[in-house]
This record gives structure tokens, sequence and C-alpha cells, in this order.
């Protein structure tokens, strides 16, 4: 148990620093289909270099299904992250984003058996209360363009929520494969937009080394999850419900800190307030 949460610590804690890249990639206009690619073509090629290095080169049509679904999610998860980013600052986004723990939450409980009870529903409460208070008002874009940033952040929120609940049907031993596949696909997903992308910036040093740096990151917070789902899982069967408020809850002030820290954006007072409510709310959710 104790080493699933210390990987559940890890994962979000190498997921801060893969929010620093997305808003680091919007704060400097980068158009997001381009950082979208160069991240998983930069990703594709670290993976699939160690899947080689270790000899774990196979087809399998289940974690290929798996990785499709998982791709297709992610990229329509990004490109919405990455439009919203322009709106709102790392406070109101990353929190937003990482709230979406109650997608993987409600399946652990509805599918998987994990108990519900009425602490986390005052948890889920809580999560709902932190969306609303940091959102706030926009300060990066004009108020007209309010309902654009609500409608992709939502969509943002719903999305990210499907790739961390496909970790529970990874296949044990086989996460390695399944992160290839998911890199694989997504590169793949994302080439023809980037194609039309009007917008389309030249492949900078800066831009390729933001998406390494991010391609980075992810891969290893979801080697980390997936590795701390399996951990936790041997030992109980709440695996969900330890594991995910770790990885999707703890990176929230990780994310927040950060971006502050390297980025130097402001977090006024309610969107602090928000922040840990959200953290609270996180905090209820993961009592068994």
């Amino acid at each position: 148990m104790i080493t699933g949460v210390i990987l559940a610590l890890l994962a979000s804690l190498v997921y801060g620093l893969l929010g620093v890249t997305f808003e680091a990639a919007a704060k400097r206009n980068y158009a997001p289909w381009d950082f979208i690619f160069w991240k998983q073509l930069s990703g594709s090629v670290l993976i699939f270099a160690i899947v080689v290095a270790k000899d774990m080169v196979r087809y399998d049509p289940r974690v290929l299904f798996l990785a499709g679904i998982g791709a297709v999610s992610y990229v329509l998860t990004c490109v919405c992250y990455l439009t919203a980013s322009r709106e709102r600052d790392i406070a109101a986004n990353w929190t937003i984003l990482n709230l979406s723990v109650l997608v993987p939450l409600g399946v652990s409980i509805l599918w998987f058996g994990d108990r519900f009870t009425m602490t986390k529903a005052a948890g889920a409460g809580l999560t709902l209360a932190a969306i609303i208070l940091v959102g706030g008002k926009p300060n990066l874009g004009a108020v007209q363009n309010a309902s654009r940033w609500t409608t992709f952040i939502l969509g943002a929120f719903l999305l990210n929520g499907v790739l961390s609940t496909l970790f529970r049907w990874v296949p044990e031993g086989l996460s390695f494969l399944f992160v290839a596949y998911f890199y694989f696909v997504s590169c793949l997903l994302a080439l023809p937009f980037k194609l039309r992308e009007k917008r389309a910036t030249r492949p900078t040093r800066g831009l390729i080394a933001l998406g390494a740096a991010g391609a980075a990151s992810h891969c290893a917070g979801m080697l980390l999850t997936i590795a701390a789902l399996g951990f936790v899982g041997r030992i109980s069967k709440q695996a969900g419900i330890i594991v995910y408020p770790i990885t999707n809850g703890f990176v929230i002030p990780l994310g927040v800190i950060m971006g502050a820290l390297i980025l130097r954006q402001a977090i006024d007072r309610r969107r602090r307030f928000g922040v840990a409510l959200g953290m609270a709310g996180v905090v209820l959710l993961s009592i068994p």
C-alpha cells in the first residue's frame, strides 16, 4: 500500500510539471496542434525506444483498443485546454482540469464497486464549488470570451477523465505497451490537424524542447499512475478511491505553485480559496 501511495505522489509531481509546459505553450502563443504534435511525436520516440530496449514489442488488440480510446480523448483534451489557456491563467485552468478526478472516481464506484459515502458526496460538492470560484473573471482575454473559455475548459474537464479511467483496465505488465500505443495513435491523430493549422509555427528549439518536456513528464505520470493502481489494487479493492485523488488532487496546488513561480502568474484571493476548496474536496473523496 505504501509503495502505491508513494508512486501516486510521484505521479502528481510530474503531472505538475506537465501543467507548466501546457501553460507555457499557451502563453508563448504556440499553435495548439503544433505543440500537441511535437509533444506526441517526442513521446512516441521516447516510449518506443524504451519498449524496444526492454524487448516488449508485441501486438495486443486489447491494449491497442484501450490506447486508441485514450488517444482520441487526450488529443481533444489538449486542444480544448490549450484554447482555454489563452483566456485565463493556470490557477483556473489547471484546477478545473484536474478536478476531472470526479470522472474516474465515478466509474470506480459504479463499475468497480468502490464505496460511495456521504463524505464523498460532500467532496464532490466542494469540487463543484471550487470550479465556480477558480473560474472568476477573465484576466487574459475580453469579457465576451467568457463563454468560449467555459465551453473549452469544461470540454477538457470531461475528456481528461476518460484517459484516467482507462488506466484501471490496462492488463498487468503491459503499461509500457499501453503508453507506447497511446502515443503513437495520438501522434497520428494530431498530424492532419497540424498540417491544416493555418497559424502553424516553425518547429523552433523552444517548441520542440517544450514538447519533449511535456512528453517526458506525461509518460512518467501515466506509468506511475498505472503502477500505483496495480500496487494498491493487490491489497485493497478501493484502488481508484485511494490513487486518483492523489494523482489528480495533489497536482492542483503543485501546478498552480509552479505556474506562479516559473510563469510568474499572480493568484488572487478568490482563486486561492477555490484551489483550497478543491483540495478539501479531493481529501474528502479519498476517504474510503
